[in-house]
């Protein structure tokens, strides 16, 4: 039911518009999920242990106007795991919490597969948050797609980092491979604000 709600919302979004690129806060292109490959080997251990910063993302309706933003990623008691979006709101200075239950997809450790309450939009939505490519010590790169009306998708694109910033090394390494030679679009990419943050908990 939640799944159709968001998919009816965002079809009357994109019927006032011949072709969109932000629909509600977030990136909705033409055509299905495509089938990107994930980070090998993937030890989620090593990944969901410590916080990782938002360097830059795509626009996120779960995230929209704040800075300072993070991502934990916990065990929690239900056995399934605790994803939580934290940042500052740009509006009220007020700490955002945007916290879903995290499962493997289908078994594939590098994919999960988030339940996500939306409060503008009063329903829970199941996003998809697949682990391109990290070396878990400096950058993560995590995308999500889903579908949602006839010939449309929506996608999401998580640039991390274990610091607030990246190396300058480390950061061309991403762009040449994912970006200026790989599948996404950095034009898309809205950088994250990590300058003068309050400790969040």
């Amino acid at each position: 039911m939640a799944k159709n709600l968001s998919a009816l919302m965002l079809l009357a979004a994109v019927l006032t518009v011949e072709i969109p690129s932000f629909v509600l806060g977030q990136i909705v292109i033409p055509g299905d999920c495509p089938k990107y490959p994930t980070q090998p080997s993937f030890n989620p251990a090593q990944f969901i242990t410590t916080r990782w910063y938002e360097i830059s993302r795509y626009p996120s309706t779960f995230e929209d106007d704040t800075r300072c933003s993070l991502i934990d990623i916990r065990p929690s008691k239900q056995g399934a795991l605790k994803m939580s979006f934290k940042g500052i709101s740009n509006i009220d200075n007020a700490v955002t919490i945007a916290a879903g239950n995290a499962y493997f997809d289908y078994g594939e450790l590098s994919k999960f597969l988030v339940q996500m309450p939306i409060v503008s939009w009063n329903a829970t939505v199941d996003i998809r948050f697949w682990i391109i490519a990290t070396d878990y010590t400096n950058y993560a790169l995590a995308w999500s797609c889903d579908p949602l009306c006839t010939g449309y998708r929506r996608e999401q694109l998580w640039l991390l980092g274990k610091q607030k910033t990246l190396s300058d090394t480390v950061m061309n390494t991403v762009t040449s491979k994912f970006f200026t030679n790989g599948p996404f679009k950095a034009s898309n990419l809205v950088p994250v604000v990590q300058k003068d943050c309050p400790s969040i908990v």
